[in-house]
């Protein structure tokens, strides 16, 4: 019998022979699947480099969203920020179309970030160098990126997409747990009672590129756009925050990362404010994200176990953050 597919891995091989010579890209030797996250990742080695072969999922992200990926991509390039930037296609643009099992998947491929993730723990002096580098150059990226513009649109990273969807999302699991569902509701509210007593037009709003970047013994390379968009800036900088929010080192962490950022650009006081109220917003956020992709990452990483340990680090952020009556 014959069954439809929703998610289907492309062939490395195929790649090679008929996509990848589309691309400006000189002596392919070899394509590798690399990792699948949100997208699928590829490593493609050609005799003198290594590039990144984006096959975003069918339905994921609109042509539309995929063009406003590419365009600070090229814009940050132009203007000397270090960024996995995008290959141009030998008969002109960027953006490839295949038709995989399951509909249109589009493909998009980018230099390769050298290095590897830095780490933020263990050796702490080490580390704590990282968090300092990390800081300046995600204040480089907004320095460099403040008179960006595209026509292209993209969910803004601020309330309605951060809060507004990521509720309805995690609200969809919670239909048959009232009393979770309503302390997910108490949270928001008191997240929205935080946010209300500052004006938006008080805080820095531009382009922000996310979380990923490779240290190469010290040179810092940002990849994976998958996420950008316009939006609060605080929001990325808490980002960093809530990666680091287990670590013993976290403040000490956090303390090198501000003072890294703040020696190529200032942040408000007001913003500031709000890195503990944002940190509980990129928790709810990526909880949202996990939840929303069970049919791909699978129902195992959604269960009630899953949530209710989620569920308990809200609390303990909240409760840090002292946001609302702490009821929770």
């Amino acid at each position: 019998m014959k069954l439809n597919v929703s998610y289907s891995t492309i062939c490395e091989e195929e790649l090679l022979l008929k996509l990848v010579p589309q691309y400006l890209a000189e002596n392919p030797i070899f394509c590798l699947f690399w990792q699948r996250g949100s997208n699928d990742t590829y490593q493609v080695h050609c005799s003198n480099e290594i590039y990144s072969l984006r096959v975003y999922r069918h339905g994921l992200r609109s042509r539309e969203e995929v063009d406003f990926e590419i365009a600070p991509l090229n814009y940050l390039k132009e203007h000397g920020a270090s960024v996995a930037y995008p290959i141009a296609k030998r008969e002109g643009g960027y953006v490839s179309e295949i038709h995989a099992p399951e509909g249109l998947r589009y493909v998009v491929m980018t230099t390769h970030a050298k290095g590897d993730e830095p780490e933020y723990c263990g050796r702490k002096h080490i580390y704590e160098e990282d968090a300092r580098l990390f800081g300046a150059s995600v204040a480089e990226l907004h320095n460099l990126s403040e008179d960006f513009e595209t026509e292209h649109k993209r969910p803004r990273l601020e309330i309605e997409h951060l809060l507004d969807r990521s509720q309805d999302i995690v609200g969809s699991f919670l239909q048959e747990n009232s009393a979770n569902r309503k302390i997910i509701d108490d949270m928001i509210i008191g997240l929205r009672r935080t946010l209300d007593k500052v004006p938006i037009s008080n805080l820095d709003i531009g382009f922000c590129h996310g979380r990923n970047v490779h240290n190469d013994n010290g040179s810092l390379t940002h990849f994976d756009f998958e996420f950008c968009g316009f939006g609060f800036r605080i929001f990325e900088l808490a980002t960093f925050n809530w990666g680091i929010w287990d670590d013993e080192n976290r403040s000490e962490l956090w303390s090198s990362f501000l003072q890294g950022y703040r020696s190529t650009r200032e942040i408000g006081t007001e913003d500031l404010a709000l890195v503990d109220t944002f940190v509980v917003i990129r928790q709810i956020w990526w909880m949202a994200f996990i939840m929303g992709n069970v049919r791909y990452f699978g129902y195992n990483d959604a269960t009630d176990s899953f949530f209710n340990h989620q569920l308990t680090n809200m609390k303990r952020m909240m409760s840090s953050a002292s946001i609302g009556e702490n009821k929770f």
